[in-house]
């Protein structure tokens, strides 16, 4: 499985704003409900303010009486916030202009939410995400722990961690799907932005363009423009920048210093299963041809050292390995738009990539492919 960090929610400052009984500037929605019984008399929204580096700011208290209702106005672009009940849940909400947000319930795992299509499309994209990871990679998993407890072959593991990668693949071309098919323009489709990828770079510029035209001034338009250029980066036919950073005896390796005629850019982790396995594969195909011009540059999204240093040990990762050991906060893993692992980018002797995200059996007859002409 690609190993993706998940959305935390944390707050950092602090500003209270206007309340009332109806929103009359353009950028405004109400938040109001009834909740009883809840342990603290205020519920705390949040600001989303960059889904990418799990950062959000703290709006506002609102007030709950002793009946459990609360209600306020808010002069705020359209975006996703969250509202945090009595530190025990919290809930993400994709507003827009003019949105009045409902929640009622007689507890908080019973809370209903209306007033807020975006919400709606928001929480619908999360049932089928988990829906579609769970049929189609955490149950590839279970197999897995249940072949270990029976001491299965190590190669019969290795073939499910191949199918595990697959089917993760399959399940963002299934998120594609449903936003293409599902979400339109809603203020919910920025919450998605953090899953995709290059392979689908075609229709989400397509998909930013009509979402700028439908919101052309709020602020995650140009994140979402933002993350566009990223993709473009790191799809097929672009040059890579050159990439610097510390191996395991703190020397600066340039990726330029080591190129290839045919290079391959991995990123991994030593807390990651499919890329653990892989490194046999990628030690079979270092040892065929190295010697012909194939190199490998392994970045290592660990955050522990001492972790790391061990899996290089372990695996025979004989190659080039480099760290930060600043997990996802790795700058060159932001510069990437890397949000799951394994992930790689095959490049030439020029730094165009030519190929990414290519493994298993795939990336070796890819390999074999090459040096074959």
């Amino acid at each position: 499985m690609r190993y993706t960090f998940f959305l935390a929610f944390s707050f950092f400052s602090f500003t209270l704003l206007f309340s009332g009984c109806t929103p009359k500037k353009e950028n405004s929605f109400i938040i109001s409900g009834n909740v009883p019984n809840l342990t603290n008399d205020y519920i705390l929204l949040s600001h989303v303010e960059d889904l990418q580096n799990n950062k959000t700011v703290l709006i506002d208290s609102l007030k709950v009486n002793k009946r459990g209702k609360f209600n306020a106005v808010y002069f705020l672009e359209p975006d996703i916030y969250t509202l945090s009940f009595d530190n025990k849940k919290t809930i993400p909400l994709a507003i827009n202009k003019g949105q009045h947000i409902v929640l009622k319930g007689d507890n908080l795992d019973e809370l209903k939410i209306t007033g807020s299509s975006d919400t709606q499309l928001l929480n619908d994209y999360e049932s089928f995400r988990k829906e579609s990871l769970n049929r189609l990679v955490k149950s590839v998993r279970d197999t897995i722990k249940k072949l270990k407890k029976e001491n299965i072959k190590v190669h019969e593991i290795a073939e499910l961690r191949e199918v595990e990668v697959e089917n993760y693949e399959k399940h963002l071309d299934e998120l594609t799907l449903f936003i293409k098919e599902k979400m339109g323009t809603s203020i919910a489709v920025y919450a998605t932005s953090t899953r995709w990828n290059s392979k689908n770079l075609p229709f989400l510029k397509e998909l930013v363009s009509e979402f700028e035209g439908e919101h052309p001034e709020i602020d995650i338009t140009k994140k979402l423009k933002n993350k566009i250029q990223l993709l473009q980066k790191t799809s097929i036919g672009t040059i890579v920048s050159n990439i610097k950073m510390p191996n395991q005896l703190g020397e600066l390796i340039s990726l330029d210093s080591i190129k290839g005629t045919y290079t391959l850019i991995d990123f991994w982790a030593s807390w990651c299963p499919p890329c653990r396995t892989e490194s046999t594969l990628l030690n079979e195909l270092y040892k065929a041809y190295n010697s012909k011009g194939f190199e490998i540059y392994g970045i290592s999204l660990d955050s522990k050292k001492e972790r790391w240093l061990k899996a290089l040990e372990m695996d025979n990762r004989i190659w080039t390995n480099v760290s930060t050991v600043e997990g996802f906060k790795t700058p060159v893993s932001i510069e990437y738009g890397i949000t799951a692992l394994p992930t790689n980018f095959l490049i030439d002797a020029e730094g165009e990539i030519i190929a990414s995200n290519i493994h298993g059996k795939h990336l070796k007859a890819k390999i074999e492919e090459l040096f074959s002409n």
